[in-house]
């Protein structure tokens, strides 16, 4: 006789026997195994570029500088039309096990880069290795045996390449305790009035007795529901005060601090403020990285100078899975948490408490992920990622301060869509040991593909060689727009009609390189903007052949005539003062 068993009571079976949790992940780093270099690299040119620490100029100023540098490197190299390899190198930028972090520019420029990754596989390496900088790069990393990996990721001590994996954090059968001291000291919230910060004040009174709490951001009382949060927490039974401070202006934290009581002195830290301004790579400036660098960054490395010989109890840093994994348009932001996750080792290593939990996607909509539509959760969905729900995060905020490591990564993983992804070579490598079978190299799935589509071409007509095509790429857009089938997917419209933005632009590029051994732009669905010419181009690619038929103009574009795009911003060039201005300039090819 079996009886049915729910998973509170498998989940708390495991966790009293010991096992590994099922929502808290961490980043292990094992050796990686060197195949072929010849099978890696393919021929293609490969181009290294070493990121210099910006010890030099400072922490946060070195952060903007390394991240401004190499997006500009990165935005180069994508624009070209090559099919080689760009190898970013940093050196202790990444920490194992019983290392610190020497680099934190470094820990920002591997988020950006991870983001970069994933809207253009196989295109980008990224290299981590021992902190001597005298040493010459050429003479310090052997890059045939990088790229013989297959390996996106890889980090090099002392002539060793380990690659990361995501894996279970081991938890212990120990019930949560609170931490100690918060009780009588005061607990310091940025982003305390918003949707993660006022959950996180919730739990810290009614889960670790803290009974005083400040809770700051930058509107302060102004911010949409302070004052019913501050009387919610009230009836806890806790003394809560909501301030407007720039935690980025180190002079008004410091004045914020100051006016602490000092029968309640500061004990815990919760850094969860930030914001976003997403954008793919090709799309990022300088100053979209700016603005959210600043709101995590500068914050962060304020809130750790300023509170340092205090004593804390608790420093928690709120992070993301977009810096760990990797998150198309969202290059910005995971360079910005991915500095957090490196400031937590290095405040370990000084011995000093922190933890950077880079959590998942919450259901409970926030200022930050309001904007979320039906398609974006649908894309999230198929990487893996679903949502979690308020009372998990906060379960996982308690067993994360026990498990004792620098970096953490909460979040909900569907391990059964990973493995269904898995074969078609859809995983990135870092989330391969959660799901059992071995990960497909995308150059391996590439040339695989690639002679598979070409011998279904060979020796057909044109027509049924358009058809082929054809099917595919209808096949994989209904698949990124969540349709039922091909059918759905009429391959005159424009992707612009047919719902396409540029995040699922990416995903099908991604998608229909992997499937036909192409390297496409990742301005596929404006440089083709049917499927049906999608389709074609792709065809001609694979077969070498060039169609001579014209497609007459539709009211979507016209594909015989050039198109001029001209982009109008918030100022005009040097000598143009009006849009008119602009047309001359351009008709006079200046």
């Amino acid at each position: 006789t079996s009886r049915p068993v729910s998973p509170e009571q498998l989940r708390a079976a495991v966790q009293a026997a010991g096992g590994v949790s099922d929502r808290l992940f961490e980043v292990v780093w094992s050796p990686a195994s060197v195949g072929q270099s010849g099978a890696a690299g393919g021929g293609a040119d490969v181009v290294v570029f070493e990121v210099g620490s910006g010890s030099d100029v400072g922490v946060v100023a070195g952060v903007y500088e390394a991240t401004h540098r190499v997006l500009e490197v990165v935005q180069a190299w994508l624009s070209g039309a090559g099919v080689g390899k760009l190898v970013v190198v940093t050196r202790g930028a990444v920490g194992l096990p019983g290392e610190g972090v020497a680099d934190l520019a470094g820990a920002a420029v591997w988020g950006l880069v991870r983001s970069a990754q994933t809207e253009n596989p196989d295109r980008i390496v990224l290299v981590d290795t021992d902190t001597d900088t005298d040493t010459d790069i050429d003479a310090d990393v052997d890059i045939a045996a990088i790229l013989a990996t297959g390996e996106p990721q890889l980090v090099v001590r002392a002539g060793t390449l380990y690659a990361p994996r995501l894996s279970g954090v081991p938890v212990t059968s120990a019930r949560p305790t609170p931490v100690g001291s918060l009780a009588e000291g005061t607990v310091l919230v940025t982003g305390g009035t918003g949707m993660a910060g006022g959950v996180l004040a919730r739990h810290l009174v009614q889960a670790h007795g803290a009974r005083h709490l400040l809770l700051v951001s930058r509107r302060g009382e102004r911010a949409d529901g302070a004052g019913e949060l501050v009387a919610e927490l009230s009836e806890l039974g806790a003394d809560a005060r909501v301030v407007a401070c720039d935690v980025a202006d180190r002079s008004a934290l410091e004045r914020v601090l100051a006016d602490i009581p000092e029968d309640r002195p500061l004990a815990g830290v919760v850094h969860a403020a930030g914001v976003l301004d997403d954008a793919v790579i090709g799309s990022l400036t300088p100053e979209r990285v700016d603005t959210v660098l600043r709101a995590k960054v500068d914050a962060a490395w304020n809130l750790h100078e300023v509170t340092r010989d205090l004593g804390l109890s608790m420093f928690v840093l709120f992070s993301s899975m977009a810096g760990t994994v990797g998150a198309p348009g969202q290059g910005n932001y995971a360079a910005a948490n991915t500095f957090l996750d490196g400031l937590a080792a290095h405040r370990r290593a000084l011995g000093l408490p922190a933890v950077s939990l880079a959590w998942g996607l919450w259901a409970e909509a926030s200022a930050m992920t309001g904007h979320l539509g039906a398609e974006d959760l649908a894309r999230l969905g198929r990487g893996g990622v679903q949502p979690m729900a308020v009372h998990e995060a906060t379960e996982l905020f308690d067993v994360a301060l026990l498990a004792d490591r620098a970096h953490m990564v909460p979040a909900r993983i569907d391990v059964t869509r990973l493995r269904d992804r898995l074969a078609s070579g859809l995983v990135p490598p870092l989330l391969a040991g959660l799901v059992r079978g071995r990960v497909r190299r995308t150059v391996d799935t590439a040339r695989a593909a690639e002679s598979a589509l070409a011998q279904r071409l060979d020796g057909v007509s044109a027509s049924e060689q358009d058809a082929v095509v054809l099917q595919l790429v209808r096949s994989h857009i209904a698949a990124v727009l969540g349709h039922a089938g091909a059918d759905a997917v009429d391959p005159d419209r424009a992707f612009q009609d047919l719902g396409f933005s540029s995040l699922t632009a990416v995903e099908l590029g991604n998608r229909l390189n992997n499937a036909t051994g192409l390297t496409l732009p990742t301005t596929l669905v404006f440089d083709y903007p049917t499927p049906n010419a999608l389709a074609r181009h792709i065809r001609e690619k694979i077969t070498g052949t060039r169609s001579q038929v014209r497609r007459a103009p539709t009211a979507a574009a016209s594909l015989s005539e050039p198109i001029a795009v001209v982009g109008m911003a918030c100022r005009f060039p040097g000598g143009v003062d009006s849009p008119e201005d602009l047309w001359d300039v351009v008709a006079g090819g200046r």
